[in-house]
């Protein structure tokens, strides 16, 4: 009894002891939650184009002379390529990740411009005797898209396409006559030069390339490169010094135009 007693009594004090010298299991760490590409975002984004318009010239005909070209003979076109003009906008989407490192997402984005294009005519001649000069411009772009991606954590590179809107204004300087009128003038004769213009919408497609890099967990930064055809369009120029009252004419136009972007968007809603 006396041996039952002291075990216990050295059970009882040595106990604590014993267990402050086991080791304690730290709790584990957890691990921190992988980014996701889920999200809506707003943004914006500028950059360059480049524009490759073809004019040709459908030609009139006036009764009892036969068809008449004003700036290109039949079936020739005349190429106006532009140099790099700046453009600039902003941009919406939504992206969802799937299967670990796959990214769908559809976006839409407006972009103002100013890209240009110029060449001279190099088949007929103008008035006073300068060059007949031919000049596109597109002021607006448009696209809705969509775009799949593969993604490496913060890093996901893309391929995009859709549909693409642009306004473009063309214009033709110094002809010798639009559509079958010459123009009224201020030289002895009473004649001068020719200068139709216009506007116009395009509706066409779009197909791109890009990269885009999430610094943190709400904002991105992309790299994009994009394709725009346009097709081609007859396009109505207007003179008002051309006939009484004015003529328009037409004139065929097609148009492709190659963009680079880089941007920055704020993404939210990173709950899905």
């Amino acid at each position: 009894m006396k041996k039952l007693l002291l075990a216990s009594t050295a059970l009882v004090i040595g106990g604590p002891v014993f267990a402050a010298d086991m080791p304690v299991k730290a709790p584990p760490i957890a691990a921190p939650a992988s980014f996701s590409w889920s999200a809506c975002y707003v943004g914006g984004h500028v950059g360059a184009g480049w524009s490759h318009d073809e004019f040709s010239d459908p030609g009139y005909t006036l009764p009892g002379f036969g068809p008449f070209q004003n700036f290109a003979p039949a079936g020739s076109s005349i190429d106006v390529n532009g140099h790099a003009g700046a453009l600039g906008g902003a941009q919406v989407g939504c992206d969802y990740q799937f299967a670990t490192n796959w990214v769908v997402g559809l976006a839409g984005d407006f972009s103002w411009a100013n890209i240009r294009g110029q060449d001279s005519d190099p088949f007929f001649g103008g008035k006073n005797p300068g060059p007949v000069t031919l000049n596109s411009k597109t002021d607006e772009l448009a696209t809705i898209t969509g775009r799949l991606g593969y993604a490496w954590d913060h890093t996901m590179v893309y391929a995009k396409g859709g549909g693409a809107w642009a306004h473009d204004r063309d214009n033709i300087q110094n002809l010798g006559a639009w559509g079958p009128s010459f123009c009224a003038g201020n030289n002895i004769f009473g004649f001068g030069p020719c200068n139709p213009s216009g506007s116009d919408t395009r509706l066409g497609w779009t197909a791109g390339v890009g990269v885009e890099w999430a610094f943190t967990n709400h904002w991105s930064a992309l790299l994009e490169y994009d394709h725009y055809g346009f097709g081609t369009k007859s396009v109505a120029l207007f003179d008002p010094n051309a006939g009484p009252g004015g003529m328009t004419g037409l004139a065929n136009v097609s148009e492709s135009i190659d963009a680079i972007k880089v941007g920055i968007n704020y993404r939210f809603g990173m709950t899905w």
